[in-house]
């Protein structure tokens, strides 16, 4: 039989393999929405994407 040891280091691999992919989709997808507000303030000429999301955001909390 597989041992108690054994258990939680499968456990404790899995535990750190999640960590990492979900980090790692939070990652691309706040890189995702900056470019967009990039390219939008790009295509408008100024800051103003950037002030309403940052708005947007603000007023969710």
């Amino acid at each position: 039989m597989v041992d108690v040891a054994s258990y939680t280091l499968i456990g404790v691999t899995c535990f750190c393999f999640g960590l990492i992919v979900s980090f790692q989709i939070a990652h691309i997808q706040y890189c995702r929405k900056l470019t967009i507000l990039v390219r939008r303030s790009i295509s408008t000429k100024t800051i103003a994407p950037v002030l309403a999301e940052y708005e947007a955001i603000k007023a969710k909390k």
